[in-house]
């Protein structure tokens, strides 16, 4: 299973195991992104995706003037980027709070 997932964590096993759980909650796909921005940008689907509420809600009230459709066929593009960096920062984030929870054990 490491070897396949692009997020590692140099833990304990449980630290590892607790990584790997959060990170599998919170991980976006690439291939997701890049569809709903190019099929449903104009409502701003991609951005609450990645939790970008604020520009989704203004996707949607300004809809009525083909802006967003525009944007979200630009944007299609970039999406892939843009999953990977917000899946990274939440894997540092995430291992943040797996070294915090789950301490090393001392050495015996």
């Amino acid at each position: 299973m490491a070897s396949s997932y692009p997020y590692t964590y140099p833990g304990t096993p449980r630290q590892q195991a607790a990584f790997y759980q959060q990170m599998a909650l919170v991980q976006k796909d690439e291939l997701l992104g890049f569809l709903l921005a190019l099929l449903l940008g104009t409502f701003g689907a991609h951005r609450f995706y990645l939790g970008e509420t604020g520009w989704g809600i203004a996707y949607v009230v300004f809809m009525w003037t083909g802006s967003p459709t525009l944007l979200g066929f630009i944007e299609c593009f970039f999406m892939p980027a843009r999953v990977r960096t917000y899946n990274a920062v939440r894997a540092a984030q995430i291992a943040a709070w797996v070294s915090q929870t789950f301490p090393p054990e001392p050495a015996r």
